[in-house]
């Protein structure tokens, strides 16, 4: 006994030869695919042409399709029906057990195949049932990839109109200032490291560079009030200790679990005259002085967000310095390692420090890394700051 489907379904045949059909219809009759006595819903068309042509004016839910026809044969047959009827299953009916023509008709779109004069009800049965199911899972995975595609093309957008958000931030400010010179590459298209300049009221430069934990978008984007703090309270000519109280008020009310700012905030007098400096967990900077002096201005301070207002230490460190260059970095540089994980390393970055000219120091550290780089990619955004001091 064939198993019946619940509800009968419409069945289009092509096939060429009366017999074979005939035989065909017997089957569908005992297999249990259409219901009330009779063959049911079942077409016949005997060319490709003709099949194609029924298909369109009443969508079958399955095609049994011969490969050898007047007008097609082979594997174009499969591709022709299959481009017509996009979503309709089809079983190949083949004339001769070629398992790799059969396995070839499957790939360019058939769910299931046939042997004629090699099957009986059940066998069509099943070849049926399998072809349903089949159909209905590709059509279901096609679905979710354009659902898919088009969630990746809607990030794609997002991510286009965020990359002119940030492109336009960096464009906008000090970062031009001809006493300025940076170096950025993030790990991805959207990096953690931020590094920002300005002038304030009375011509001095104000420089920040700030390292928020984490990569990406999310990363990226949580620096963007930061920018507009530190942008504003320069424009007003507030003290460095200010700026830096009102980034971290500003981080323990965003509360975003495991998110804190490395950073380091100067503040340069026009004539090179004097640094002062906020240091909370952004690597030693570092004052070379064409004298051939160097100071260092190590971090002193936690990163900003880690406490709050009442135990938030906002004193700077001043220097008076000699005319020279500042240096900032992040941690990304000393710590990029090369394709045998050699990290960049301290000891490295200090002896340029200590034999490269302030006007040539910039050039000889981003020479140097690209050679221990080799070609590669660090692991971690790398961001390099320097602003003239003096003349």
């Amino acid at each position: 006994m064939s198993e019946s489907f619940q509800q009968s379904i419409s069945i289009l045949v092509i096939e060429d030869d009366p017999g074979d059909f005939g035989l065909i219809r017997a089957h569908v009759r005992l297999s249990g695919l259409v219901h009330g006595g009779g063959e049911g819903p079942v077409v016949w068309a005997k060319t490709l042409a003709e099949g194609i042509a029924a298909a369109r004016g009443n969508k079958p839910d399955v095609v049994l399709l011969d490969l050898s026809l007047p007008d097609s044969a082979g594997l174009d047959t499969v591709r022709a029906m299959r481009a017509a009827l996009h979503d309709v299953p089809i079983v190949i009916l083949t004339g001769h057990d070629d398992s790799a023509l059969d396995a070839a008709a499957l790939e360019v779109g058939a769910q299931d195949y046939l042997v004629k004069g090699q099957f009986e009800h059940n066998a069509l049965g099943r070849a049926v049932r399998h072809a349903l199911v089949r159909g209905a899972l590709e059509q279901e995975l096609e679905r979710k990839n354009r659902e898919l595609l088009a969630l990746h093309e809607s990030e794609m957008d997002d991510m286009l109109v965020a990359s002119d958000i940030m492109g336009h931030i960096m464009r906008s400010d000090g970062l031009r200032d001809p006493q300025v010179r940076y170096f950025q590459r993030p790990t991805q298209q959207f990096g953690g490291d931020f590094i920002a300049a300005a002038r304030d009221n009375n011509g001095d430069l104000r420089v920040m560079l700030a390292d928020v934990t984490g990569h990406g978008l999310q990363a990226a984007l949580f620096l963007l009030p930061i920018f507009r703090i530190f942008q504003t309270m320069v424009k007003k000519g507030l003290q460095t200790c200010d700026i830096v109280a009102e980034i971290n008020r500003t981080m323990r009310e965003l509360a975003v679990t495991g998110r804190f700012i490395a950073a380091a905030v100067t503040h340069i007098a026009r004539d090179g005259s004097s640094i002062e400096i906020w240091n909370g967990g952004i690597p030693t900077a570092f004052h070379v002085q064409k004298n051939g002096g160097l100071h260092k201005f190590r971090s002193r301070h936690l990163p900003l967000g880690v406490v709050d207002a009442d135990a938030f230490e906002a004193t700077t460190e001043i220097f008076h310095a000699q005319p020279g260059a500042l240096l900032l970095c992040s941690d990304g540089l000393t710590e990029a390692e090369n394709a045998s994980g050699e990290p960049f390393g301290e000891a490295r970055f200090e002896s340029l420090l200590q034999t490269s000219p302030p006007d040539e120091l910039f050039d000889d550290i981003l020479s140097a890394l690209e050679t221990h780089l080799g070609g590669g990619i660090a692991r971690d955004d790398l961001s390099i700051v320097l602003a003239q001091c003096g003349v």
